[in-house]
């Protein structure tokens, strides 16, 4: 046999070779979301026991296989037909912080000195770009709350009348001292 035989014939075997692996492979990916599947349509009421929950999966081999392999929670939501978000998996939410008085007088003062030094005025978020940019934002602040943390201290400064407002809603920008 010429060389170029034997190995175009090495070839084929090893691609029948993974092309019946790769089939091997979704066959069983499909068997397992049958199963799946089958498991969320049973919906047993309450007048089956466990007992006998387990005694039906276990005559169908492939269902079995399928629950075997769940956790209890997992096999619950199958069963529920819910799927809750997974505890590992749900983003961790931080704790609302409150301003300590230190923290809302030190932003008090920081933003009249950024708004004294903008004589054309500053939107919040402009004053917490600025505030970041500068990296003068108290510690224990996300960048991300800062711009809605803002509001008390300015809110103060507005009531003091060390600053004023031009404009409204996402148009207002705050300026020093009192309105002319």
């Amino acid at each position: 046999m010429p060389p170029s035989k034997a190995l175009s014939s090495t070839a084929s075997s090893d691609l029948n070779g993974l092309f019946e692996k790769e089939l091997h492979t979704v066959h069983d990916d499909v068997r397992r979301k049958a199963a799946l599947a089958t498991l969320r349509n049973l919906r047993p009421s309450n007048r089956v026991t466990v007992e006998q929950f387990v005694a039906s999966t276990q005559a169908h081999k492939d269902i079995w296989a399928v629950v075997s392999t769940l956790g209890i929670v997992e096999l619950a939501e199958a069963l529920l037909g819910q799927k809750s978000t997974p505890r590992a998996d749900a983003p961790a939410r931080r704790k609302r912080t409150r301003l300590s008085d230190d923290q809302k007088n030190g932003l008090k003062a920081l933003c009249l000195r950024l708004l004294e030094a903008n004589r054309a005025g500053l939107s919040r978020s402009a004053l917490a770009a600025q505030i970041q940019r500068q990296g003068l934002k108290p510690a224990g602040l996300d960048d991300g709350e800062l711009a809605g943390k803002l509001r008390i201290p300015l809110g103060e400064l507005l009531r003091e009348s060390k600053a004023h407002t031009v404009g409204e809603k996402r148009l207002m920008k705050y300026h020093a001292g009192k309105r002319k």
